[in-house]
């Protein structure tokens, strides 16, 4: 049996289905490395999230003032924040693992304005005579604002 060879190519005759289908998996592993690169989170929303997250952790801390009666104390920096409650003598990191270790904001992001400290006891109240009201701002971005008054904290489109 005579087998003849397959029919040489032309010069011209372009590509073949399996180099387009390698170049298909290049692009799709290219496009994978970029986009894994990026992140999936939008770097320009970082103190509207430091933001949400102080909102949260300052209504957990309230309602653990609430429940157990202790004290607690919030104090803040321009690079961070820390809950401490009241142990009956000193002041020691929140017992709560949410709350026991002092947070550093995120990226560039600052508490703008002059450090402070609040204390926030049983009768709901911190310890000053208007609600707590603080701004976060990341590098040049849109500011972010967070109000606590010593029930509730709520983040704020704009300081009302």
């Amino acid at each position: 049996m005579k087998t003849t060879p397959p029919p040489a190519r032309h010069q011209d005759a372009g590509v073949t289905l399996v180099e387009v289908l390698v170049v298909l998996v290049l692009v799709g592993i290219m496009a994978g490395i970029v986009g894994l690169s990026i992140g999936s989170g939008s770097r320009g929303d970082i103190a509207k999230q430091e933001a949400d997250l102080l909102v949260a952790r300052l209504n957990r801390a309230a309602d653990d003032v609430i429940l157990t009666g202790v004290p607690m104390g919030f104090v803040w920096g321009a690079e961070g924040y820390r809950f401490d409650v009241y142990n009956g003598e000193i002041w020691v990191p929140h017992p709560l693992p949410v709350l026991k270790e002092p947070h550093l904001l995120a990226g560039r992001t600052r508490i703008v304005g002059s450090a402070g400290t609040i204390v926030v006891s049983t009768d709901s109240r911190p310890t000053e005579d208007s609600p707590l009201s603080l701004e976060l701002r990341a590098g040049d971005g849109a500011a972010e604002y967070v109000r606590f008054d010593g029930i509730s904290a709520a983040h704020l489109q704009e300081v009302e």
